[in-house]
């Protein structure tokens, strides 16, 4: 009776394990965030769901020369409209929601692995906070000293939300990819900025910052340290670095005036002045008075990058608002 017991548990067993491998093939197969990319089933890729294990994959498979690090908003910028100056391999590493810690790693990371000759980086006020939102990312350390191993693979397939992701792409029909070379798309803007109103793009970001700056933005001293780390990497590695602050619409001015925050927005640049010189384009100015530059008053469109980038490499034959950019040196 016992031996009897024991083949159906061993039968169980391997029919679980069966299971299991199954659900991870077929995962697999459907590779909803695009990591393998081995089978073309016409669906649409959700680099959302996981941006930064997908970023650290194809990062590997670019091997890019210079480097475009930041948020949201530096994942609006465009590759080509930097290759201009670089002529080299550019790969952007904005992240939605990120950290300046997961900025810094990635950018270690990158240092050590690939000729980086070149390093942008995009600062915006709110990542500088002592206390953050929780971004429910899929940031995991372990992927720099593991790299994508087996485990990791599983772990990945494991956790992608499957039912929702098919959901999405079957009640959606793209046409076009929503992001080349780690940068948001023409295609993906336009699907933005058609899908709601400026007005009511304008209010919902209005409105989050409100609750961000309120309940979150505090000094503190942390963050900063992780920006002296990105910048003492950079002096090591002799790579040609700049930085500059991110371009914000007008009225987010008014939300820290509001709040009694701009003694911390004036501190901040202060503070940044001291780690490393860089220019300053988060101020009340002709661009960012402007609605129509912006996404959304966080986020200037894509097409102006090139703004930023004729003012980092001292382009004259871009034709730049005077008021656009200030360079603010090292203090």
């Amino acid at each position: 009776m016992k031996k009897k017991y024991k083949i159906y548990l061993l039968l169980s067993i391997i029919f679980t394990l069966i299971l299991f491998a199954l659900g991870i093939g077929i995962r697999y197969i459907i590779d909803p965030v695009g990591l393998n990319n081995k089978f073309n089933l016409g669906l649409y890729k959700d680099i959302a769901l996981a941006y930064r294990t997908q970023k650290f994959v194809e990062l590997n498979e670019i091997k890019p020369n210079t480097l475009m690090i930041g948020g949201s908003r530096v994942h609006y910028l465009r590759p080509n409209d930097l290759k201009k100056y670089t002529n080299d391999k550019v790969y952007n590493l904005g992240l939605s929601y990120s950290t300046l810690e997961e900025q810094y790693y990635f950018l270690k990371y990158s240092l050590e692995n690939f000729e980086i000759k070149n390093v942008i980086i995009g600062i915006n006020l709110y990542t500088f906070s002592e206390i953050l939102e929780d971004n429910s990312s899929d940031f995991d350390k372990d992927i720099f000293t593991n790299k994508f191993n087996f485990y990791q693979q599983i772990k990945h397939y494991l956790e992608v939300p499957l039912y929702k992701y098919l959901k999405f792409a079957f009640t959606n029909n793209f046409t076009e990819p929503f992001y080349k070379d780690g940068a948001i798309t023409a295609y993906h803007q336009n699907i933005v900025l058609t899908g709601k109103s400026w007005e009511q793009r304008k209010n919902n970001s209005y409105n989050g910052y409100i609750e961000k700056y309120r309940d979150y933005l505090q000094w503190g001293e942390t963050n900063l340290e992780y920006l002296k780390k990105m910048v003492e990497l950079c002096k090591e590695y002799k790579v040609n670095l700049k930085v500059f602050t991110t371009a914000i619409h007008t009225s987010q001015l008014n939300i820290l005036k509001d709040l009694d925050k701009m003694d911390i927005y004036y501190k901040w640049k202060e503070e940044i002045a001291k780690i490393t010189p860089y220019w300053d384009f988060m101020y009340d100015n002709s661009i960012t008075r402007n609605d129509d530059n912006f996404v959304d008053t966080s986020h200037i469109k894509q097409e102006f990058g090139i703004l930023y980038f004729a003012k980092l490499f001292d382009d004259s034959s871009v034709e730049v608002p005077k008021d656009f950019g200030i360079y603010v040196e090292k203090k």
